[in-house]
């Protein structure tokens, strides 16, 4: 060997057992060999282990560790290649800048993410499956320092999954690997089937009415404070005995059982925020055990409502506050925050999370939400926090239904 100071790319493949690793670190150790880089992956019983190694220091020469590399491959019947990389070719300018992908799509959705990601001059480090309760999801590991812009291939990635109709999310590695703590769901539409100012403007004969006022503020003539005054002021004098039938008739969504559940026994602190009500926020908080519940308290007076709404209007600004000082509350960083929403009520919200998963949302929250997963099971969350199947299984035996 000519080059002893050129990084010398190792690959070890062949049949998978026990202590492969062990053994042949053990080598690069006695030979006083560093590891600049290294990976391995096993797939059905096949190994694949990769070493990038700086030689610098080897303590007996290059040709002496690759001889003893080579010996230790061929006791144990495994292959093993090697690569010797000029300095300049080893190297590639900038620090790294690693995301996990996850997306719950199959081959098709693998062609597709991958080649975007090819064009974007994102390099794949690694692909591993998963499989919880039924639902597979393929996750990522890759760099996204030749892009031009992480917006750029984000955008067209999140646009892909809507196409293929496929969950997907993107997260920093460094936040992905901070354990998450503090989960917080809007209500309408995420963790119900619903929603609930329609139910309760049905009941009160005046559908027709909120809807304007909602389609107002959809086309921005109206923001969402003026938009939930007008729309409680519709509903007066609706009893608090309809509230009651429709509190008690309010589907969960798929999943969030489950979630839930495993969420708990996990030790997560759990919280509803909401632009919707208290009067059904509390009923949920305390059906699902969670810890905190923020909404819009309804005024009632002679068991029936006034028309209006006590205090400050929770509206996007002010969901965002709420997580935060949670947060603070309890000493925990935002990377380690997830909030789950469906609406722009909710973009804030999810734009300062760690984790910011948008829940069968609007188009416009791909821009600031990781996240974007269609109307399937929210057990699909537990994939991106990196919960296992047996975590989940656990959970589900140790604690009855909610």
């Amino acid at each position: 060997m000519t080059e002893e100071n050129a990084p010398l790319m190792v690959i070890v493949s062949g049949p998978d057992r026990p202590g492969v690793l062990a053994a042949f670190s053990r080598i690069l150790l006695d030979h006083g060999v560093e590891v600049v880089e290294v990976q391995q992956a096993s797939l059905q019983g096949f190994l694949g282990l990769y070493f990038l190694l700086d030689l610098t220091h080897a303590l007996k020469g290059a040709d002496r560790v690759i001889k003893d590399l080579l010996y230790e491959a061929n006791r144990s019947s495994l292959n093993l290649q090697f690569r010797l990389f000029s300095p300049s070719s080893s190297e590639r300018t900038g620090p790294r800048k690693r995301y996990v992908l996850t997306h719950f799509g199959g081959t098709r959705a693998l062609a597709e993410l991958s080649k975007i990601l090819f064009e974007e001059h994102v390099s794949i480090e690694t692909v591993s499956t998963f499989t919880h309760h039924g639902t597979r999801s393929m996750e990522m590991i890759i760099d996204g320092r030749g892009a031009s812009t992480v917006e750029g291939f984000k955008e067209r990635i999140m646009a892909k999954s809507r196409e293929l109709n496929v969950g997907l999310g993107i997260q920093k590695m460094e936040a992905y690997r901070k354990n998450k703590r503090l989960v917080f769901f809007d209500m309408d539409s995420t963790l119900v089937d619903m929603e609930v100012i329609d139910e309760m403007a049905r009941c009160a004969g005046v559908h027709r009415e909120v809807a304007r006022v909602t389609e107002k503020a959809m086309r921005g003539e109206i923001d969402f404070e003026e938009s939930l005054v007008q729309r409680v002021g519709l509903l007066k004098g609706l009893k608090v005995s309809e509230l009651t039938k429709i509190r008690d008739s309010i589907p969960l969504n798929p999943g969030v059982e489950e979630l839930v559940t495993t969420l708990k026994w996990l030790g997560y602190k759990l919280g509803i925020v909401t632009g919707g009500f208290d009067f059904f926020a509390d009923h949920l908080k305390k059906k699902l055990g969670f810890d905190y519940g923020f909404a819009n308290k309804l005024e009632i007076k002679s068991r029936a409502l006034t028309g209006r709404v006590q205090g400050e209007i929770v509206d996007g600004a002010r969901k965002a506050r709420l997580v935060n000082q949670t947060a603070c509350d309890l000493g925990i960083h935002l990377d380690q925050t997830v909030v789950v929403g469906d609406g722009a009520n909710d973009a804030l919200m999810l734009a300062q999370a760690g984790l910011g998963i948008a829940y069968n949302g609007k188009r416009r929250l791909d821009r600031v939400a990781n996240v974007a997963l269609g109307p399937t099971s929210m057990t699909d969350i537990l994939h991106l926090l990196g919960i296992t199947e047996e975590d989940i299984t656990e959970a589900l035996s140790c604690k009855p239904s909610l």
